[in-house]
């Protein structure tokens, strides 16, 4: 299905797109179904004077942009509540349950390429799931470790929070965050994913990839949005960039693949024939410590990386979306697929006022 391009205007030089469009690509399968909102909602003040033409291209020579008190103490408070709650109320499944097998396998992906059962993870895509802590839980028993509370077990929750009405949802279909999504070049912006990232004390970290790894799009349009709930340092994790690599290729991509026998889906990672581009000196990152309410926005290609925390009396909070633009082709092969039925959550066209500098 060919999408309407009328009123489409260039780029201004200096400031591409995400990739060189050529024409509209089909869609998959439906899946941007009904990205086309009525109505336009009004860019809060506050974004608008951090929209600056000055600081587009900013994002587009380093490869992200730093939005400085993007979201209210209000708003965080409300997001840090609610997951507290949550995670209150969560239990792990019944040992002996297939659903223990699902979630004893998705505590280590990267190790999970063969014959497992990955069905808790592909099942995350479009509710809220929670993923522990490599050490929090005894296999054998199928229980959190004596000592480990839920608090400190529960690693992140994901992939679909955005999807239930309410802070998290709002948030991600805010025109604030709409509005940053236009002002990068995205002329039809969805939500493809969201997550909320606990990293309790002294939590690991997480290894260094591209979004676009997990998240790819023809053309690649993948952006992410992290939203600092807590002061970050490097003592407790902060997140790390390398400026500039979002000039790199994708090296990696994490694909469905048919099981044994054709049975069921496993997901493997399968480097891409110019991997050996990637630096591998960790003195190349750039550590962000940012504050409680600031909004990192990173081009989909940006590598960055969170170091293990040392701080033993210290989380580093965190609610993640991932924005895809539904003019491009979402992959058949990326891990997150939704249920048949379901779409990606589409963002209104916000109403940028006319001083707005773009």
């Amino acid at each position: 299905m060919a999408l309407p391009r009328s009123g489409r205007q260039p780029p201004r030089s200096g400031r591409p797109p995400f990739c060189a469009w050529a024409a509209a690509v089909p869609l998959l399968c439906g899946i941007f179904a009904g990205c086309s909102p009525a109505g336009a909602s009004s860019v809060p003040p506050g974004v608008q004077e951090q929209l600056t033409e000055q600081r587009i291209a900013q994002f587009w020579r380093q490869g992200y942009l730093w939005l400085r008190g993007f979201a209210s103490q209000d708003e965080v408070a409300v997001m840090r509540t609610t997951m507290a709650k949550m995670i209150d109320t969560w239990e792990l499944p019944a040992e002996g349950s297939p659903a223990m097998a699902a979630f004893r396998a998705s505590l280590s992906l990267r190790s999970a390429d063969g014959d497992v059962d990955h069905s808790f993870f592909l099942d995350s895509a479009s509710k809220a799931s929670v993923f522990v802590e490599p050490g929090a839980v005894d296999i054998e028993t199928g229980t959190l470790r004596p000592g480990v509370s839920k608090r400190l077990a529960v690693r992140k929750v994901a992939h679909g929070l955005h999807r239930s009405p309410g802070p998290f949802q709002d948030f991600s279909t805010s025109p604030k965050v709409a509005a940053v999504a236009a002002a990068l070049g995205h002329r039809k912006p969805a939500v493809a994913q969201s997550l909320y990232r606990v990293v309790p004390p002294l939590a690991a970290g997480v290894d260094r990839h591209q979004d676009s790894t997990m998240l790819y799009t023809e053309p690649p349009t993948c952006l992410g949005m992290w939203l600092a709930l807590e002061d970050t340092t490097e003592t407790n994790g902060c997140l790390r960039i390398r400026e500039g690599s979002h000039r790199e290729p994708i090296r990696e991509r994490l694909l469905r693949r048919p099981g044994a026998e054709g049975k069921g889906v496993r997901l493997v990672w399968e480097k891409q024939s110019n991997a050996s581009q990637a630096s591998s000196n960790d003195e190349d990152f750039t550590a962000l410590e940012v504050s409680s309410g600031d909004l990192l926005v990173m081009h989909g290609s940006l590598e960055h990386v969170s170091f293990a925390s040392t701080a033993p009396d210290k989380s580093r909070e965190s609610f993640q979306i991932h924005i895809v633009d539904a003019e491009a082709r979402w992959s058949p092969e990326n891990w997150l697929q939704y249920p048949p039925g379901l779409s990606f959550t589409p963002l209104a066209p916000p109403a940028l006022s006319t001083s707005m500098e773009l």
